[in-house]
């Protein structure tokens, strides 16, 4: 038997089976059949929490015959092993690669395993090349689809499987949770679903497998929102005779072309023994997927939130905002859409206009054709630039290279470091393949200096576990004055980040503060909440503290004490920045609903806790799915408020209504 070693990452594998792992687990699969079947899944201590008796090969793709379906045999070729030390925009890991391949249909798969080193979890990747197209129907009408298609072929031949694992005796499906896009239609952005026994399926990014003591698995399916997906199937995962099955490369059946590779989405799957270490992992994981460097974690002002930023640009307006930028204590001031020549996002998405380069030209009515004093005033406010772009998703990308170009440009001609990404439409694996050749190669020719902010407002976009090793997440638009949209309220933001903070690393979320002088009380009262200034301003700006604040809003057009307020609170976060930073931050406390008292609790040593206007009593006990730290002393940083602990969480006391108290928690 060869084996690879790589820190405490262990790989051995022959002929009749792969073993891999690490210290935190091993997962054994048998090749005797010429395909990988997983028939163990242990923890350092030798808990299985898989069963032997699992049946076929663990990933098939739609349409294509799985082993044992009309005669088909798959035979094993290779595996391989490497250690990647330093990869592009991952973490340090052990890649294993296994080929295998049925010679009747003249397809062959390429799967991969992605092992961090010291991590109880591991990634897997599927690739598939196809002399032949998917034998199945693919369409929308009623007579080919659903029974139609399943009237021909067995449920298992629809779907593609990235992952599929027999859980162990006592362990079972208990929940999904489902992540909604559009951020710009719901304020409902986590859809979990409690699942009952027995066969099934269900939509969502993350499915928890548990016994009742609460150990399990956890898989992480690494692919847009579920509404977003362009799969044939109508689910995400299904439960069948014991087995899971992760369903979703991301690649439609009809896309398919022979003698090409075409890869799918990874998956991920976590061990764990309770609720601390399941929301631990996560967290590790993702920030081991999707590594962050802490200048990324930025405070950025976008003007665009004072609803009015097109009738105000222009280089008077915009060397203001630097001034006032400067004086709000930000990092970056993102100029956004009205600054190229060719107009607005509307000519993309509402006219449908074939945009060409001279589009995304500089202003000449507004900017003079040049971004050169812009970037002078910045550089003596000492602020960083960002710019927002729309690349030509009407045209699926294509022209990708040459966007590429025009960023780098605007970054080494004129300084801009961060661009929103907007107007993104991945309707089809070739938008989506662009898109991120776009992102990627923008982030490898930059030397890593240019980092994008992916916004999931609308469109069919990557969401909130795709393409983040390119940036961060532009969460909402949500304002204070424009009466048409959802409408800002710091209740309605901090109940969103509270339940994201569950499964997303709290640090790659965009949190907005708009301006307290743009409220339209006719907002107010079309949306039935009391007006946002029912809360101090500092309250607004407290929300955003654990995640990247965006101060949504033109900083040159409010009081100048509101630029106050946001430079005092900026000038103390980034005193502990870097605290922040390098922790796992965990939701604590109920559900914001306008009486609660709720917070963030981040384990190096830091606790913001919110009480909402309509809460009655001044103190909670705010628990979460964390050990609790030991402690001696608080140090109140900002608000007002007192904090101890017990085994179970905090107990906070917040004397007033609407307030917050932020502390540290020193030994």
């Amino acid at each position: 038997m060869e084996s690879f070693r790589y820190k405490d990452v262990l790989v051995e594998w022959d002929e009749t089976q792969l073993v891999l792992g690490n210290s935190r687990f091993r997962r054994t699969m048998l090749l005797t059949d010429g395909f990988p079947r997983t028939i163990s899944l242990r923890d350092a201590q030798g808990r299985e929490f898989a069963d032997a008796e699992k049946i076929g090969a663990d990933c098939h793709f739609i349409g294509i015959n799985r082993p044992g379906y009309k005669e088909a045999r798959y035979e094993w070729r290779s595996i391989t092993v490497r250690a990647e030390e330093d990869p592009a925009f991952d973490s340090p890991h052990v890649l294993v690669e296994m080929i295998f391949a049925e010679p009747v249909q003249d397809v062959v798969f390429r799967r991969e395993f992605f092992v961090y080193p010291d991590l109880a979890a591991h990634a897997v990747r599927n690739h598939l090349t196809s002399a032949v197209m998917p034998n199945c129907y693919w369409t929308f009408r009623s007579e080919l689809r659903g029974e139609g298609n399943r009237s021909r072929f067995p449920a298992e031949h629809l779907e593609s499987c990235v992952d599929s694992l027999r859980p162990a005796s006592g362990l079972r499906p208990v929940e999904s949770v489902e992540f909604a896009g559009r951020t710009d239609y719901t304020d409902d952005l986590v859809l979990p679903h409690a699942l009952s026994e027995g066969d099934g399926c269900c939509r969502g990014n993350l499915l928890r497998v548990e016994d009742e003591g609460g150990a399990g698995l956890l898989w992480v399916q690494e692919a847009p929102p579920s509404a977003e997906r362009r799969d044939l199937e109508e689910y995400d995962f299904r439960f069948a005779a014991g087995e899971v099955f992760s369903c979703c490369w991301g690649v439609p059946p009809g896309e398919i072309r022979a003698g090409r590779e075409f890869s799918g989405y990874r998956n991920a799957v976590l061990l764990y023994h309770n609720a601390a270490e399941r929301a631990a992992g996560l967290r590790d994981y993702l920030q081991r997927r999707f590594p962050m460097r802490e200048e990324e974690q930025t405070v950025m002002v976008n003007p665009w939130g004072c609803g009015r930023f097109p009738t105000l640009t222009g280089e008077a307006f915009l060397l203001r905002e630097m001034t006032a930028a400067a004086e709000c204590g930000a990092d970056h001031y993102q100029v956004d859409d009205s600054w190229q020549e060719g107009g607005s996002l509307g000519e993309l998405l509402q006219r449908n206009r074939h945009i060409k380069r001279d589009f995304w030209g500089v202003s000449q009515e507004r900017l003079g054709g040049t971004f050169a004093r812009l970037t002078a005033a910045a550089e003596a406010a000492g602020i960083q630039l960002a710019l927002w772009v729309a690349p030509n998703g009407n045209q699926e990308y294509r022209d990708w290279r040459e966007f590429a170009d025009l960023l780098l440009e605007y970054h080494r001609r004129d300084g801009f470091s961060m661009f929103k990404i907007d107007g993104v439409m991945i309707r089809t694996l070739e938008a989506e393949e662009n898109l991120e050749a776009l992102l990627r190669s923008v982030r490898r020719e930059s030397g890593g200096a240019v980092y994008f902010n992916l916004d999931t407002t609308n469109g069919q976009r990557p969401g909130y576990f795709r393409l983040l090793e390119y940036g961060n997440i532009f969460l909402e638009n949500r304002y204070a004055g424009v009466v048409p949209l959802i409408g800002y309220h710091p209740e309605k933001t901090l109940r969103s980040f509270w339940q994201l903070a569950h499964y997303l690393r709290a640090q790659s979320l965009q949190i907005e503060i708009p301006a307290p002088e743009d409220i339209n009380p006719e907002l107010y009262k079309r949306i039935g909440y009391d007006r946002a200034d029912v809360y101090p301003f500092e309250y607004w700006a407290a929300i955003a503290l654990f995640g990247c604040p965006l101060v949504w809003m033109a900083p040159s057009e409010v009081h100048p004490e509101t630029r106050s307020v946001l430079r005092r609170m900026f000038q103390l976060r980034r005193q502990h920045r870097k605290g922040l930073f390098h922790s796992r931050i965990f939701p604590v406390g109920t559900l914001p609903d306008g009486s609660a008292i709720a917070g963030f609790y981040a384990d190096s040593g830091y606790l913001v806790a919110f009480r909402e206007a309509g809460c009655v009593t001044a103190t909670a006990e705010l628990s979460g799915d964390f050990v609790v730290p030991a402690w001696k002393r608080a140090k109140l940083l900002a608000g007002s408020g007192s904090v101890s602990s017990d085994a179970t969480g905090f107990q906070v006391e917040l004397p007033q209504a609407a307030s917050y108290a932020f502390f540290q928690l020193l030994p």
